[in-house]
């Protein structure tokens, strides 16, 4: 199965997004939405940027930002 995003209530009356990968790890949490239509926009936006955005490293190894960032080769 693959990973999914799940919609969840915030404790402020607003709504969080869960990114939740196929085998159920947990692997990242939103920031806070007022409103549902927000947190649904939220998910798209999410979508874009996964499918597109460089990763920006701002820890202290470079080597392996580099490494991601390279083009794949087609199988």
């Amino acid at each position: 199965m693959s990973g999914y995003f799940k919609l969840v209530d915030a404790h402020d009356d607003g709504f969080r997004i869960k990114l939740v990968a196929g085998d159920g790890t947990l692997m990242a949490v939103s920031a806070f939405f007022p409103t549902k239509q927000a947190a649904v926009l939220g998910i798209d936006l999410l979508r874009e940027i996964a499918g597109t955005g460089p990763v920006v490293d701002h820890s202290r190894n470079d080597e392996i930002t580099e490494a991601v960032n390279k083009p794949r080769l087609s199988a």
